[in-house]
């Protein structure tokens, strides 16, 4: 392993970080930081766009924008000056599996933070003039995501990489969708999803965990929800068995933006992290890797090039990205293509594997110098139902990664008679 400069043991753990389930179906991890005078919170219930009635998506888009507009207790003005008074944030947004939610605030105003989101998740009021405003808003950004060749790219990607699942479909949902969602379909939806039954929430900041865990319990106990329904499964997934290529024109544009892509492994297995060091050097290392060295730096082809790994429940993709000159999209893929062959074919050689193993080890203990780095990783754990200590064997199980192993993981995941590609711009 090479030399760490701080010792494993010492990161959160077993020892330290509380994990507790309670009645209703909630759970809470929290890990303390006492010398923080603020706490951070986030945390997610499962409701998601994959709930989202055929003809009507983009609802629990929609739900999750409203959630902050009023409770029945509090109207918009007075909701949001409670919040802003105390120097505090609150904010809920949604996506494919869940409705997300997060704040912070100093440690005494936290029973009060906390009671505000109990009000804003279980008592939502749904004003009309909110109601007309939001959606307007919601259409405004579909309009102008027609008009984005980055975000016009990967809606084209997913389409022909999800096909017939459900995460080939916009969360924001479409402007036809939006117009049939009312009043009335925001209560049912709320009705139905909501609830206490799979809330998760990670705490971290100048709270002890035992006081963080009664307050949570006093607060939250309390929302007892015994028909709330549970969100459906998944469907299966197999990825596309050959190579598809789809440009979305948009007149006028200066840029094309480009995505090629293939499956990636589940989150967090030891094919991941195979892939993750893979990454790396592919696309994200130094100058955004190879790929941005080849593609950027040695021919000029791109604005922009790299390469990302998702994560997420269900099935997630490995891409490679680029900004490009629509002159040079087609020289571009080639040589990204170029690029994929000698990754998938070739060892990676001593020097990168060294250079990316030391960048994840030493990120390490920086991910959890903020509240919000040790709550993201809290939610991790809960989300791929990881040991506690995780993070004390993940450096042994980095160091243990070879340059055969990535080479295997990229063998596997990138098949160069299968890729996905997207791309958005003037018309070709």
């Amino acid at each position: 392993m090479p030399e760490l400069t701080y010792n494993p043991a010492s990161l959160p753990g077993k020892e330290n970080i509380l994990r507790q389930s309670f009645e209703n179906g909630s759970t809470l991890l929290a890990y303390p930081n006492l010398t923080s005078p603020a706490v951070f919170f986030r945390g997610y219930l499962p409701a998601g766009s994959v709930s989202d009635p055929q003809g009507k998506e983009g609802l629990a888009n929609f739900n999750a924008a409203m959630l902050s507009t009023a409770t029945q207790n509090h109207d918009f003005q007075s909701l949001h000056y409670k919040i802003e008074s105390c120097g505090a944030s609150l904010s809920i947004s949604s996506g494919s599996l869940s409705t997300l939610f997060g704040g912070q605030c100093l440690k005494e105003d936290l029973p009060e933070i906390f009671n505000l989101l109990l009000e804003m998740l279980s008592m939502p009021a749904y004003p009309q003039k909110h109601f007309e405003r939001i959606k307007q808003q919601l259409l405004t950004v579909i309009r102008i995501h027609a008009q984005n060749t980055e975000e016009m790219s990967s809606q084209a990607f997913d389409r022909l990489y999800y096909r017939d699942h459900p995460y080939a479909i916009p969360e924001i949902g479409y402007a036809e969708s939006l117009g049939r969602i009312t009043l009335d379909d925001l209560f049912e939806y709320h009705q139905q999803y909501f609830g206490a039954k799979g809330l998760v929430m990670a705490i971290s900041g100048g709270v002890k965990p035992e006081n963080a865990s009664q307050l949570f319990h006093e607060t939250f106990l309390n929302w007892q929800t015994p028909n709330q329904t549970t969100q459906k499964e998944l469907p299966e997934f197999t990825p596309p068995d050959q190579a598809q290529y789809e440009h979305i024109a948009i007149p006028g544009k200066s840029q094309s933006d480009l995505i090629i892509g293939t499956q990636a492994p589940a989150p967090m297995t030891p094919a991941y992290q195979n892939c993750v060091l893979g990454n790396s050097i592919l696309g994200q290392f130094g100058m955004m890797g190879r790929i941005g060295e080849v593609v950027r730096e040695q021919n000029g082809l791109a604005y922009y090039a790299g390469s990302t790994l998702e994560t997420g429940l269900g099935p997630t993709c490995w891409k490679v990205y680029a900004g490009v000159n629509p002159d040079n999209l087609e020289k571009a893929i080639e040589k990204i293509k170029e690029e994929l062959r000698r990754f998938t074919n070739e060892a990676v050689t001593s020097e990168e594997l060294a250079d990316v193993r030391s960048q994840a080890l030493g990120r390490l203990p920086l991910s959890f110098e903020t509240n919000a780095g040790i709550v993201r990783y809290l939610l991790s754990l809960e989300r791929y139902q990881l040991d506690l200590d995780y993070l004390k064997t993940l450096p042994e199980l980095l160091a243990g990664i070879s340059a055969e192993d990535i080479q295997k993981s990229a063998l596997t995941y990138w098949d160069l008679d299968k890729l996905i590609i997207a791309s958005a711009g003037r018309k070709l």
